[in-house]
């Protein structure tokens, strides 16, 4: 018996239908319906009649030719169709929410959404938009540090804490072994004065929380050093005192809670001068006040001597991707330079950039409901997003042919 099946042509490339899902919502990953599949290739009849539901409902602002009357509002052109038909749905269904595209196709049937997906899914794709003169070396100085964004505010710590947050000079803290989030909650303290020191409540004014949080996750990442300045307290006596912290702190100085610092290792000299904060009130902290209460000077000493000479382990943070290993990642649904191949995905290449910028954002903050793209979106910076974006509107757009293939199914 014969019958056809469906093929999908990009250049050499041939992708069989229907496809197997990828890690993303059921609405994209569903298989190509009958309806859709029939479309693909579509007839002029098809064409047409999206012609027409084009000139009606869509042309004023994605234009009759799919370009982008203005900024923001994507090029449709050379779109892959059952991403266009699926958003479409998703816009009439309102699981998408736009006042204008809501009212616009609200009262089309699903036959006039086939066909104005595959008119413009059949146009040609604009040409890819000039690509910046800088972005090449943006890419190379910043794309390829995922810390770029926060290397000029850390030059003001590195004097104390060192380039990579492991100390070096006697009194001071490291930074490493922290978890992020506790280490935002210092700063913050500083920031609020519920730390008494001047220079740093100073210098951490300059910087919002998301600064922080990346700050955090930089020396969170970085290789942890023992401090060299163990102090003058006796190590053995201060482990039998340490027992009773080890509740918070682990046994070791190497706690598991997000929000609780890590001693091993840790400066003697800055752990004494902390203890005496607390003993003092000078760092508001109910739990620690009660912790250091019938501590003697020479119980600090101890202490600090001990977790001085643990080893600190570093924290289960994962060091954030550069931007040119987020484009690797982008090109498993979406295709090389943007050019899905998959008609459930959508074409990236030649897209219009502020219209990009906007769905990333809108991804990474959960305002479009699709749960891998917004693991994916969330993590992104602000350098990240502007380099990705620049990436593919300035890469060129490839149209996909789709062809009716004869296949003969094995007589049974």
């Amino acid at each position: 018996m014969m019958k056809s099946s469906l093929a999908v042509a990009a250049l050499s490339t041939f992708l069989l239908l229907p496809i197997t899902s990828l890690a993303q919502n059921p609405v994209s990953t569903e298989p190509v319906t009958a309806a859709e599949r029939a479309v693909l290739t579509p007839s002029r009849a098809v064409l047409e009649r999206g012609w027409d539901v084009a000139n009606t409902a869509c042309a004023s602002c994605h234009g009759q030719d799919g370009v982008s009357t203005a900024p923001g509002i994507p090029h449709l052109a050379g779109q892959r169709m059952v991403y266009l038909h699926r958003v479409l749905l998703a816009y009439q269904q309102r699981e998408r929410r736009n006042d204008d595209m809501n009212h616009a196709i609200g009262f089309l049937n699903d036959e006039a959404l086939l066909a104005v997906a595959a008119y413009y899914a059949n146009l040609t794709p604009p040409g890819p938009q000039p690509r910046d003169a800088d972005w090449a070396d943006a890419v190379q100085k910043k794309g390829g540090d995922p810390f770029a964004p926060i290397r000029e505010e850390m030059t003001k710590c590195v004097k104390c804490h060192g380039e990579d947050g492991n100390a070096s000079g006697s009194g001071m803290p490291n930074l490493t072994a922290q978890d992020p989030a506790y280490f935002v909650q210092s700063m913050q303290s500083y920031r609020n004065g519920e730390r008494g020191h001047r220079l740093m409540q100073r210098l951490v004014a300059e910087f919002d929380d998301d600064t922080l949080m990346k700050m955090g996750t930089f020396y969170a990442v970085q290789e942890p050093r023992r401090t060299e300045t163990t102090g003058d307290g006796n190590p053995d006596l201060g482990q039998a005192l340490a027992e009773g912290c080890a509740n918070c702190h682990g046994a070791d100085g190497n706690p598991t809670g997000a929000n609780m610092p890590t001693l091993a290792g840790q400066d003697a000299r800055y752990f004494v001068k902390a203890m005496e904060a607390y003993q003092e009130g000078k760092r508001p902290h109910e739990s620690m006040f009660e912790a250091v209460e019938g501590l003697s000077d020479a119980d600090v000493q101890n202490l600090a001597a001990f977790y001085a000479g643990q080893e600190p382990v570093r924290r289960n943070v994962r060091t954030p991707l550069t931007t040119a290993e987020w484009i690797t990642r982008c090109e498993r649904c979406h295709g090389i330079e943007g050019n899905s191949t998959d008609p459930r995905f959508p074409m990236l290449a030649g897209q219009e950039r502020a219209y990009l910028t906007t769905a990333l954002e809108a991804y990474a903050g959960t305002a479009r409901g699709n749960s891998a793209m917004h693991a994916m979106s969330a993590p992104l910076s602000e350098t990240d997003i502007e380099t990705i974006v620049e990436y593919y509107a300035s890469s060129q757009p490839k149209s996909v042919v789709y062809m009716q293939l004869p296949c003969e199914d094995e007589a049974e």
